[in-house]
């Protein structure tokens, strides 16, 4: 990947390879996303969700990952339970899969009407006072939508992404992330460009569920199981003074809209261990997917770092 002067910047270029035949599948499917942009949401929706049992039927890989998870995260959850809650979260993901072009050919003003929010006083105040923020987000279906309302709100932010297998996608990713002035870093780069991005006045938004591995992670009981999280929040808010929020959005089918919403300042100032901050990390993620179970990506293997001597889920 072509990286700028400044190490680990997420910012491939294009390359005249991608023309070749192998990409023609995945050209095919960004000009269905182009278009699907400027297809009404009241039109769209259905055409997405008619779609849920093929997708079904033909991810067999994805529906396993879905079932672990959820058996192991809800071990009281019945089978029609799963499979019920499964759709549902397939329905969501086509509706915003389907409204992905938006953030890349929309204009911020049509981004921003798609968008209802709740607790934007929180932010306002973030600023007025030249602090800044540290956005605590699960990977939710909607979640490109949340950072994109911040940027184009004139929030700059400074995030780090895992890189796309296909690096035409890695392109798209860039253009549409780095659309309104922000800073993405690869994986690789580490928590050291968030804090960097911070010192130099710039919002971070953080994603807490990441598996980063057991090196660094640490375990912590998640709703019926236990999961590794990164216990970073808190050293991160303290060493650069930015206030710690957590955030989530939710695709509403009835009104088409995203819901924002954004939680006062988290108190980051007393000392916790590692094993206790990643608790209160897991807590957090928990608190924000109960609000609508279907709305989390259960397809990721979120899951995947297990404790010393139990066997991989995946």
């Amino acid at each position: 990947m072509a990286l700028t002067q400044e190490k680990h910047l997420f910012n491939p270029k294009f390359q005249w390879s991608w023309l070749a035949p192998k990409y023609w599948g995945a050209w095919l499917g960004i000009m269905l996303l182009f278009i699907l942009a400027y297809i009404p949401p009241i039109i769209r929706d259905p055409m997405a969700r008619s779609l849920t049992s093929l997708v079904l039927k033909v991810s067999k890989k994805q529906r396993r990952i879905v079932e672990i998870n959820l058996t192991q995260c809800f071990p009281q959850m019945s089978s029609e339970e799963r499979s019920a809650l499964m759709r549902k979260t397939i329905e969501i993901f086509l509706q915003t899969v389907f409204a992905q072009g938006e953030l890349l050919l929309r204009s911020p003003q049509y981004i921003m009407n798609r968008v209802e929010v709740d607790g934007w006083e929180h932010v306002e105040k973030i600023i007025s006072d030249g602090d800044k923020a540290i956005f605590i987000c699960p990977h939710l279906w909607g979640l490109e939508f949340a950072p994109t309302y911040f940027m184009c709100k004139k929030v700059q932010m400074v995030a780090i992404i895992n890189e796309h297998k296909n690096p035409l996608f890695n392109w798209l990713t860039a253009m549409q992330r780095n659309r309104f002035d922000s800073k993405i870093y690869v994986r690789q780069a580490g928590i050291k460009v968030l804090m960097k991005g911070s010192k130099a006045g710039m919002h971070m938004f953080y994603l807490p569920d990441e598996d980063y591995g057991p090196d660094k992670s640490e375990f912590a009981p998640f709703f019926g199981t236990t999961k590794a999280t990164l216990p970073v929040v808190n050293r991160i808010a303290r060493c650069s003074g930015a206030k710690a929020m957590s955030v989530g959005i939710a695709y509403d089918p009835p009104s088409r809209k995203y819901k924002l919403t954004i939680e006062a300042p988290l108190d980051c100032s007393q000392d916790q261990s590692k094993e206790e901050e990643a608790l209160f990390l897991n807590q957090q993620v928990e608190r924000i997917i109960l609000r609508d179970l279907s709305q989390y990506i259960w397809i990721l293997r979120v899951l995947k770092t297990r404790p010393p001597g139990e066997p991989p889920l995946y």
